[in-house]
């Protein structure tokens, strides 16, 4: 969920949007919901549960040493004294990078700058280079060349590569790592970051959760979000630009604006620990997707998206924890066949065949009534689709009472001209770790690792390399 300052959105919710359906490349009909590990994963570090406690405390002693060689390393710069120029990309060596991109729909004009030091390249041709802060520019693409300030360059990608000690300034967020703008048509551009794992992971969780939720909802989100972030890294995000969007279409990233002490301690406490599931020797990295709230029943992924259906993510657990939240259950909310008709129609070739609808049979539930499939019928023509489907096009359509529709958790009833969705329960797809779920856990003693096993029953901590 995206926080903000009121009920909170959910990171995970229109996530079906993208942890399971429609943000970047199509995750619904993607690859299988998991990828060999063996290139990306060291020696298991224990089972999601036993021997976890074990497994954290080495880590915690892994990133005391690895802080000391970076307190080392960046002693030595100081001391440089032939560094006149920026260093280059702020990233370790062997480091996880991860690619997100900052602005969807694509940009005509955004403002850059840098806190320090900075190179600034065109197409891989320096253009600019300073020991001192760049200040506040704006950047357009015309006629297929970029105006940079008063500069004038041919090319296809702008990329700010700050020094070490330095971030970049994209509008009125600050974010570490580079900045990459990179061409999408004569007039508009994609403008993406590019950072370090565990540098993302700390602008993730604060916008995901609440500031005053516990240190251990903290931890257990750092560990869904750095697998959810890594599975795309090493599967869709091979054939994009990107690997991620910076909103609830994949995770809610605010950058090094957002980070806060907790998110960092999160990080660290948890760094590189991702969740795989497999026979010993055989593991493999899925898809862990979360929500907001799952309104006291867990989903199995396969009510979202096409997936090979594996233990994790089977769903089902009964989870009455996130009853605090204030969606956990919802009224009733009514829409008119003629707008469902309309947004399905926008979103899906084959319902344009639809002139109206006369009803929408469920065709597969989950056992606790959650509709699957459904069949969507009218003027002697039906359309198969899943129910999470029809929640989707109907937000997407800007259909108002779309944003009280919070969940595919209720029932259908016709009421003729309409549909009633009643009985709701949850907010987003209720897939995975339930954010409000986990809290409550956190708020009786549980600890991440519990809260992981409970949400994802049968999946092995591991430490990315």
């Amino acid at each position: 969920m995206c926080r903000t300052n009121k009920q909170p959105t959910t990171g995970t919710d229109i996530p079906v949007v993208s942890r399971a359906a429609d943000a970047g490349p199509d995750k619904s009909a993607g690859p299988a919901a998991t990828t060999p590990v063996e290139s990306v994963l060291a020696a298991p570090a224990a089972p999601a549960v036993a021997k976890a406690q074990r497994g954290l405390r080495l880590l915690r002693v892994s990133s005391l040493l690895l802080l000391a060689a970076i307190a080392v390393i960046l002693l030595c710069r100081c001391n440089d004294t032939k560094m006149t120029v920026p260093p280059g990309e702020p990233t370790a060596p062997g480091a996880s990078v991860v690619r997100v991109l900052l602005t969807s729909p694509a940009a005509r004009q955004v403002e850059i700058s840098t806190t320090g030091a900075y190179w600034l390249k065109v197409d891989g041709q320096v253009i600019a280079r300073s020991v001192s802060a760049m200040p506040a520019v704006a950047v357009r693409r015309r006629g297929g060349a970029w105006q940079i300030g008063s500069r004038v360059a041919r090319g296809s990608e702008v990329l700010l590569l700050p020094a070490r000690d330095s971030m970049v300034h994209l509008g009125g967020r600050c974010y570490r790592g580079s900045l990459r703008l990179l061409a999408d048509a004569d007039d508009s551009f994609l403008a993406i970051n590019h950072v370090e794992m565990e540098s993302y992971l700390a602008g993730v969780l604060p916008k995901e959760l609440y500031a005053a939720w516990a240190p251990a909802t903290y931890e257990a989100l750092a560990v869904a979000a750095r697998t959810f972030a890594t599975y795309h890294c090493t599967t869709t995000g091979r054939r994009s630009q990107y690997d991620l969007g910076d909103n609830q279409a994949s995770q809610c990233y605010g950058g090094y604006s957002a980070e806060t002490p907790k998110s960092r301690a999160a990080v660290d406490a948890t760094r590189g620990v991702v969740l795989s599931y497999g026979p010993r020797g055989q593991e493999r990295i899925f898809l862990a997707q979360y929500s907001a709230c799952c309104g006291g029943q867990v989903n199995g992924a396969y009510v979202i998206r096409s997936a090979q259906r594996i233990e994790p993510l089977e769903g089902g657990q009964v989870c009455n924890d996130c009853a605090a939240c204030s969606r956990y259950r919802w009224p009733a909310v009514r829409v008119r066949k003629a707008d469902i008709r309309r947004a399905l129609a926008a979103r899906y070739a084959a319902a344009r065949k639809l002139t109206r609808i006369d009803r929408i049979d469920v065709v597969t539930a989950t056992p606790y009534g959650r509709a699957v499939w459904v069949d969507v019928v009218g003027n002697g023509e039906s359309v198969r689709v899943r129910g999470e489907d029809v929640r989707l096009a109907l937000i997407y359509a800007g259909i108002p009472a779309a944003k009280r529709l919070n969940s595919m958790n209720c029932r259908m009833v016709d009421l003729g001209d309409s549909i009633e969705f009643t009985d709701g329960r949850g907010f987003g797809h209720g897939v995975g770790l339930c954010q409000w779920g986990a809290q409550g856990k956190a708020l009786k003693g549980w600890t991440a690792e519990q809260i992981l096993s409970f949400y994802y029953p049968g999946a092995t901590l591991y430490r990315v390399n």
